[in-house]
């Protein structure tokens, strides 16, 4: 591909002159304002085809603005082809350019914190702009049909991101003993759930008292993080345990697996204090809980600290969302 200064050049200064005032002085792909509009940025002339039908080259309709790190990132992208996982045409419906880079990013030094893969990433993103992308590609499996498997995954210890293969112990599926980020991921799941199944998204702002902009947040999240939402026991919010002797009232004999054993553990040493807790505020990563814009930290700390009272708040807002269906 023609390296993004040569494409600069080939465009003659009146036709540069042209694209410039015609766009505003400002970069079409982040936004970002050249001095003559009262920014920073250095704008260049971007070809959007070297090969366009029915017109010159140089046509002004093949022309857009760009700024420095854009047209830079244009010319270095990654496709699908460099990228150790296959991917198909509906996960390509999903992803975005910059979702393919983290896959390379991940498949050439992995595990990798958050910073690390904002710090190699061609295209100038901020870390919240990274980590949403991350939960995304983490999630394609549950959001797309055709995806069976996990692409990427987050180590729950560490904090790392990486390959499904890169990644030691999980994050998905995964009780934290964080009372805080416990609720957040209970929180998320329900937005997912709800979501999913075709409740409006202003019923669910409602019923939980969050944002527009919280609920895309959360929605990402519980795809990625797939909080087992279902472990919990709806009249008090512990996972229900069951003896030998018991019987389900479906006629079902219970369940001896280690999943609902484990979580019973986990929620325990929540309940109790004895887990092992991170710093207040603190999440995977060393980053602060997540609050979106704000609304869903004070929501956690709203209750107290007592979890038990953050799922029986959950609960009964699940409930009221079926209500809602």
């Amino acid at each position: 591909m023609t390296g993004h200064a040569e494409c600069h050049e080939t465009v003659d200064p009146a036709t540069r002159q042209e694209l410039l005032v015609e766009h505003g002085h400002r970069c079409q792909g982040c936004g970002r304002c050249g001095p003559e509009a009262g920014g920073l940025a250095t704008l260049h002339v971007h070809h959007l085809t070297r090969d366009p039908d029915g017109m010159d080259e140089h046509d002004p309709e093949n022309l857009t603005v760009l700024c420095r790190a854009c047209h830079s990132w244009q010319h270095q992208q990654t496709t699908e082809d460099d990228v150790p996982v296959e991917l198909t045409e509906e996960d390509l419906t999903v992803l975005l350019p910059q979702d393919v880079e983290i896959l390379r990013i991940l498949s050439e030094s992995g595990p990798a914190t958050t910073g690390d893969v904002a710090a190699a990433l061609s295209a100038d993103l901020t870390m919240t702009a990274v980590r949403e992308r991350l939960w995304v590609v983490m999630g394609l499996d549950n959001l797309v049909s055709s995806r069976d498997r996990q692409v990427i995954d987050q180590d729950a210890d560490t904090g790392e991101w990486g390959l499904a293969g890169q990644i030691e112990q999980s994050s998905r599926g995964r009780i934290p003993s964080d009372a805080q980020l416990l609720w957040q991921r209970v929180e998320d799941e329900l937005v997912r759930q709800a979501l999913d199944r075709g409740c409006d998204r202003s019923a669910v702002m409602s019923v939980l008292d969050l944002s527009r902009r919280s609920t895309f947040y959360k929605e990402k999240r519980g795809r990625a993080y797939d909080f087992p939402l279902d472990a919990m026991d709806r009249r008090g919010g512990r996972p229900r345990v069951e003896t030998d002797g018991d019987e389900r009232s479906d006629g079902a004999t219970p369940s001896d697996g280690p999943d609902a054993s484990d979580a019973q553990q986990q929620l325990d040493a929540v309940a109790d204090g004895s887990g092992e807790r991170v710093d207040a505020g603190q999440g995977l990563d060393g980053d602060a809980v997540e609050p979106d814009d704000g609304q869903d930290e004070q929501s956690a700390a709203g209750n107290g600290s007592d979890p038990e009272a953050h799922l029986e708040d959950a609960i009964t807002a699940l409930q009221a969302l079926e209500t809602v269906l």
